[in-house]
């Protein structure tokens, strides 16, 4: 086995990216529903940014990685997203790179043009946007470096890259983890495992992945039969391993729910943000003390007291927060089943 090391990754996938319309009521579900901590750093986007427009936000840990909420606040591209995608959206997965411009000047040697968010090309500033943390109305626009890469390239879902600075005191992300310093995600809430990423072609996402951003794949491919899992629909799964949480990329093999999502949102959509539990019943029982009550797939109430549905033949028991609870986000609460069939056991089981 080879030495451990604390060298940098080449790229790290730090955050994701989540919009929404009601800052304050969605920030209070994941408070005070699903346990997670708020970061007290509010930063925004000046609405002078004509790539982006005005936007704010806030962080918070989900015991995995980091959960960026975007307000935006005037007209602008940020907006158009929130329009066409609609409030608890997962807009972006946020990449940091060892060295931005390493990076970016890779992606120029294999003839890949990055973009800013309203596609428009990069310029010479290397895509600085007008970025800082929020005092009262004001922001400290210390400017953040941000490319992302072309849709077509990434199948369609929205990939960035930011620049971190670490020696930087002054940077954004810098801030955030000083002030984060010592701080411990509570054991007992949700932690993010993956996100779920529908592609039309499994093998082609996966190779923007591997092959344009070096990431690797792990080796386990896996189907979920119609059949078995009545109402799911075919699927075919694999994942790529972020040096963060896990993404799973899941091409729809037949009809079902997530056919009719990828047809309606589109080839790359980023749909769910998978958490696991220990015991998903004691969860629910938990949630509904709270006054919520978890849902199928479909977003349907369990019937006959059921509190949960299990994929098969893997055992997974799965069940999801009403979208109406949680701001219109698709968060998926997981069990793993027997540690000989459960998928996200084989997964670590032979990752080392």
């Amino acid at each position: 086995m080879a030495a451990a090391t604390s060298a940098k990754p080449n790229l790290r996938l730090d955050h994701i990216a989540v919009w929404t319309g009601e800052l304050d009521k969605t920030s209070q579900f994941l408070t005070e529903i699903v346990g997670w901590k708020r970061h007290p750093m509010e930063f925004g986007v000046s609405a002078e940014d004509t790539t982006t427009g005005g936007m704010e936000g806030v962080f918070f840990d989900a015991n995995g990685i980091w959960l960026e909420l975007i307000l935006p606040t005037s007209p602008g591209p940020g907006m158009d997203i929130l329009d066409e995608r609609g409030s608890g959206a997962i807009i972006e997965i946020n990449f940091e790179p060892a060295d931005y411009d390493a990076t970016l000047a890779e992606m120029k040697a294999k003839g890949i043009a990055m973009e800013n968010m309203d596609g428009t090309p990069l310029g010479a500033d290397g895509g600085t946007i007008k970025e800082g943390v929020r005092d009262g109305d004001a922001i400290d626009e210390q400017g953040q470096r941000i490319a992302y890469w072309p849709k077509t390239l990434s199948c369609g879902s929205t990939v960035e890259i930011y620049e971190q600075d670490d020696d930087d005191e002054n940077a954004l992300l810098t801030i955030r983890d000083r002030m984060w310093a010592g701080q411990r995600p509570d054991p007992e809430t949700p932690r993010a495992d993956h996100i779920s990423v529908l592609v039309k072609d499994l093998e082609k996402a996966a190779s923007f992945y591997t092959d344009v951003m070096g990431l690797q794949r792990h080796p386990q491919l896996t189907d979920i039969e119609a059949h078995a899992n009545g109402g799911l629909g075919g699927l075919r799964m694999a994942f790529i391993d972020t040096n963060g949480v896990w993404l799973e990329l899941v091409q729809p093999t037949g009809p079902g729910p997530f056919a009719d999502l990828l047809e309606e949102q589109g080839d790359g959509y980023l749909a769910e943000l998978i958490c696991e539990v220990d015991d998903l019943a004691a969860y629910s029982d938990a949630m509904q003390k709270k006054g919520v009550e978890l849902v199928d797939a479909q977003g349907r109430p369990f019937r006959h007291g059921a509190k949960y549905f299990v994929v098969e033949p893997f055992g997974t028991r799965g069940a999801y927060f009403p979208r109406a609870a949680a701001g219109g986000m698709a968060i998926q609460l997981v069990e793993r089943g027997p540690r000989e069939t459960d998928i996200l056991h084989r997964r670590d089981d032979t990752w080392g």
